[in-house]
């Protein structure tokens, strides 16, 4: 073999050596972080002064005790029931809100009404037939979509969805 490619590898080998020796034989003790000690430079906080403690209690009181949002009042109110007309997707009457759900037309046309009782959140699905009293109102079918629905003087379409 040449000499120079001996003296290439013998370089290689050693630079390997060397390599090794320096990254897994510690030579010295390496400096560690000890946060045990109590050399650590703490600084305490900074006080507040009475006057600025007294001034933000104050501005914050208002949040220390949790307020009670009031319940929105559920349904409507007798008077606002009474002056329910027009094509509406659901009705009050009393503590009930109905919602037309189905139309059926087979040998004698039916209807199915859910009605919600708005103090329990209790739902049912109510059968009815034309010209049948619901609530107080007499229903009559109108279309496979919706239903009249009237008593005295109001008068009110009661229908499955709205209209785009």
């Amino acid at each position: 073999m040449n000499k120079l490619m001996l003296a290439t590898i013998a370089v290689v080998v050693l630079l390997l050596i060397s390599d090794f020796t320096s990254r897994f034989i510690p030579n010295e003790q390496q400096t560690t972080n000890n946060f045990n000690n109590n050399a650590n430079n703490a600084q305490p906080l900074p006080l507040l002064s009475s006057a600025a403690q007294q001034q933000l209690t104050q501005l914050y009181s208002k949040y220390i005790e949790p307020t009670t949002a009031p319940e929105p009042e559920q349904g409507l109110s007798a008077a606002a029931q009474a002056a329910q007309q027009g094509e509406l997707l659901s009705l009050f009457a009393g503590d009930l809100e109905l919602k037309l759900k189905a139309v059926i037309f087979a040998a004698e046309p039916y209807v199915l009404i859910e009605q919600k009782n708005i103090n329990t959140q209790q739902t049912t699905l109510v059968k009815y037939l034309s010209e049948q009293s619901v609530q107080g109102y007499t229903l009559t079918i109108v279309s496979n979509t919706q239903v009249a629905l009237s008593k005295a003087q109001q008068h009110i379409t009661l229908v499955m969805y709205q209209r785009g």
